[in-house]
């Protein structure tokens, strides 16, 4: 047909829940899992997480984990689609052999629903086997309860105390998840502490570029160890966010700074307005969590108060328990209130940038000038700076044997483009220092021979 060519369909998925050909890392929180399946039945696991996490992914596994065990009856019940919670719950038994139809047709019409639970109870303990209920957006449930015609004018609390009333002794074990860290949380507290809690958090680095090179490969294309783990840093070890980066970069068909670039910025438009309601809603909850998250980023100790804070910020999905502390869910939700906390406007750079990146930037910061992302300058620059009334492009270059190399197209490129936007173009390179160079120029850097002071880097520029 004219106009119309086939391309192989992009292997990053960021819009549904991830398949199960498709998981990556998680291997702490599947050892765990498995570990407490081995010695025990019963089970309250709780995973939280903001959208985008991985949540529904995880519990995936765990149901497909559960499915391989012959004494247990594990069912899946996703509210967001699911609108009739105990009619679907009594189908899924229905089909394991478990027939509770009357049942459910007796609370319906106004009779005992724990009529319904017992029943249940005694065939699990007859047949030696165990029920396992995973609720993805778990609090959704009374409301959906409601719906459905049981217990029509009750309030949350108390229809999730009856759903903790039949756990109880019984062989009962309920897996949930959900998007809205608040109302999860608020679920929870019937419970009286009684869920296992996991918090997920950003990839390790090791993961986050294994799954960019394992994904790549699937779509036919192959990526370096370095960009892999550029793109791994640049999308802070976040599972969407690392999928998002790679599906903009797979759709413009190859992988370079220039492509990478690109999704960065992608990933920073959509970022930016998410980043800035989560600000304002921690805004108006009162200045002293903007104090305590200013301690919690500069490693200072935290008062009574400023932990108190600190753990309704945890309820909030912003925050995680992590070794005695607190730490971000989202490592560049960090970055992005590293820069409010010290009253500067979020730069790009230090918002989205790789690590080399990062540290050029916040050493420009600490210096009192402001860096931006240098979109401008086609590839030339990564960073653009003003100082001392002097518009500066900056390459950024890492290594780790102390030499870098400029190629002569390179080099050329940054000349013509710096010619062009009467920028003066400085190299930075970072290893286990950072030092500037402005002889721009096919070499050899030494990175023991450049400046200590972008400063005088600038000035040595011309001479």
């Amino acid at each position: 047909m004219d106009g119309v060519f086939w391309v192989r369909e992009s292997p990053f998925v960021f819009e549904d829940a991830v398949p199960k050909e498709k998981f990556f890392d998680r291997q702490e929180e599947i050892e765990f899992f498995v570990s407490n399946l081995r010695v025990k039945r019963k089970m309250l696991l709780c995973i939280v997480a903001p959208l985008k996490y991985g949540k529904s992914s995880l519990m995936m596994r765990y149901f497909e984990i559960l499915r391989g065990r012959e004494d247990i009856i594990p069912i899946y019940v996703d509210l967001n689609e699911v609108k009739s919670p105990l009619r679907f719950i009594v189908e899924r038994l229905y089909d394991f052999g478990i027939d509770l139809r009357n049942y459910y047709k007796e609370a319906l019409r106004g009779g005992e629903l724990f009529k319904l639970f017992d029943a249940l109870n005694s065939i699990l303990e007859r047949d030696d086997r165990w029920l396992f209920v995973l609720f993805d957006e778990f609090h959704l449930l009374p409301e959906l309860i409601r719906n459905e015609g049981i217990f029509k004018n009750m309030p949350d609390d108390i229809i999730y105390t009856f759903f903790r009333g039949f756990a109880e002794g019984r062989r009962i074990s309920y897996i949930v998840c959900g998007s809205a860290v608040e109302p999860l949380m608020r679920a929870l507290d019937v419970w009286g502490g009684r869920f296992q809690i996991i918090y997920l958090g950003p990839f390790s680095e090791e993961d986050a570029t294994h799954m960019i090179k394992k994904l790549f490969a699937e779509g036919g294309m192959e990526i370096s160890d370095e960009y892999a783990k550029i793109i791994a840093e640049s999308a802070g070890y976040h599972p969407f966010y690392i999928q998002y980066m790679g599906h903009q970069i797979y759709v413009m068909g190859e992988i370079n700074r220039r492509t990478i670039r690109s999704a960065k910025r992608r990933l920073y438009e959509f970022l930016s307005p998410i980043f800035l309601s989560y600000l304002e809603k921690i805004r108006r909850m009162g200045g002293e969590y903007i104090e305590a998250i200013a301690k919690l980023i500069n490693n200072e100790p935290l008062s009574v108060e400023n932990r108190i804070a600190l753990a309704n910020l945890v309820r909030m999905g912003i925050l995680r328990p992590r070794n005695a502390r607190f730490d971000f869910v989202d490592p560049l939700f960090r970055r992005y209130m590293e820069q409010v906390i010290n009253n500067l406007e979020p730069a790009e750079v230090i918002v989205v940038g790789h690590w080399a990146e990062r540290i050029v930037g916040n050493y420009l910061l600490r210096r009192g000038f402001l860096p931006y992302y240098s979109h401008d300058s086609r590839g030339a620059f990564d960073i653009y700076v003003r100082i001392k009334g002097i518009d500066v492009g900056i390459q950024v270059r890492y290594t780790s044997g102390g030499i870098a190399y400029l190629s002569d197209e390179d080099s050329r490129n940054i000349l013509l483009e710096a010619k062009k936007m009467n920028w003066v173009p400085i190299l930075a390179i970072v290893g286990k220092k950072l030092r500037f160079f402005s002889e721009i120029r096919a070499k050899k850097y030494i990175i023991d021979e450049g400046y200590t002071d972008i400063v005088q880097a600038i000035e040595a520029f011309g001479r």
